[in-house]
């Protein structure tokens, strides 16, 4: 993993943990680590997808005056037909072969959350340009952990992996979120993710 890598997970990690000082450490962190402040910003964007909007808010609100020259002047243009395109595309990136089971899953439990899964998770969030597949994935891989959803990390890990990730990264990414997350979160999620 690479050390803007390893500081966005630890962006993600706190703010999984709704630690608003930390999230503004490691912020800052990041930005000295090398990270672009755009791709600062779209690993703290996408939080709202796992940890809700109170949480990214408040991530956000910790990383303002950090972010000079991420954020853009304006929202992107809202596409429905593209973000369907593009989330369908990245889905079946991160989920490979068993991209139809997850569907099928889904589409069980609430064809509305699979339909919003597609168009606003993997389109209009995941997609988005300014940080890359990766880059998410490890993130995602680090809030799940410090959440400890237990069977969204194991599909997330295998995700990262997918896209392009190494194993070492996702288990890194795992034990990276530890000041947050805990030793025991840690050891579950590592095992969780067949990385133990």
């Amino acid at each position: 993993m690479t050390s803007e890598q390893a500081a966005l997970v630890r962006v993600s990690a706190a703010v999984a943990a709704g630690a608003p000082a930390d999230v503004a450490a490691q912020a800052r962190a990041s930005i000295e680590a090398g990270v672009d402040a755009s791709a600062l910003y779209e690993s703290v964007l996408q939080s709202y997808l796992f940890v809700g909007f109170p949480r990214a808010i408040e991530a956000l609100f910790a990383v303002a005056p950090i972010l000079v020259g991420g954020v853009p002047d304006r929202a992107a243009p809202t596409d429905p037909d593209r973000w369907r395109r593009d989330g369908d595309s990245l889905c079946r990136r991160v989920y490979g072969r068993n991209y139809d089971k997850l569907v099928e899953t889904m589409r069980g439990l609430s064809p509305d959350l699979a339909d919003w899964m597609i168009l606003e998770g993997y389109g209009k969030t995941l997609s988005r340009p300014g940080l890359g597949a990766v880059e998410r994935e490890l993130c995602v891989v680090a809030i799940l952990t410090a959440t400890r959803m237990w069977r969204q990390l194991r599909s997330h890990a295998i995700g990262a992996v997918n896209v392009g990730a190494a194993r070492a990264d996702v288990k890194e990414a795992i034990m990276l979120s530890e000041p947050w997350s805990g030793a025991t979160a840690v050891r579950e999620g590592l095992a969780v993710a067949g990385l133990a």
